[in-house]
């Protein structure tokens, strides 16, 4: 049977696009495939594909499936695929550094994206960073700094 998304291939594919990344990983960035069972580590800097981090343990959006059929053939649908992200980095230094971090990372990111619009050839049309909401929070910890992101892609779904 042909697959119905391409939904779980493309979280795959990122994780091990940015899993793999030289420079997110020379910057510190550790990977995770999901949302933390945790909060964000102090001090550390943490990518979550498939989770926007924000929910410890709560259970969360991880994206979004929409299909239309692609023509009058009833065996080809195009299918929108949204992934959920999260860029953390919480310490005890100040907002300005981790919010340029997690800046930096993000351009990295988008960077991939646009040099690879495929992701290893798991999408059949395109994919790319759409939207960004960025996170402030102070406490007696310090300070985290979050950027929750969609990555949306095209493709064609054959069944």
């Amino acid at each position: 049977m042909a697959a119905q998304t391409f939904w779980p291939v493309l979280v795959e594919a990122l994780y091990a696009k940015w899993s793999a990344d030289p420079d997110l990983r020379a910057a510190g960035w550790t990977v995770y495939d999901g949302p933390p069972d945790g909060s964000v580590s102090a001090g550390r800097r943490e990518l979550f594909v498939g989770g926007s981090g924000e929910d410890y343990g709560d259970g969360e959006d991880a994206g979004s499936t929409e299909q239309d059929w692609a023509n009058a053939n009833t065996t080809e649908r195009d299918s929108t695929e949204q992934v959920v992200c999260g860029l953390w980095w919480s310490q005890g230094g100040s907002m300005a550094e981790v919010r340029r971090g997690v800046a930096e990372a993000l351009d990295v990111i988008a960077a991939g994206l646009r040099a690879d619009v495929t992701v290893g050839g798991a999408v059949s049309f395109h994919a790319e960073l759409v939207s960004v909401r960025w996170r402030q929070i102070r406490d007696a910890n310090g300070v985290t700094f979050g950027a929750v992101f969609v990555v949306r892609a095209w493709s064609r779904v054959y069944m």
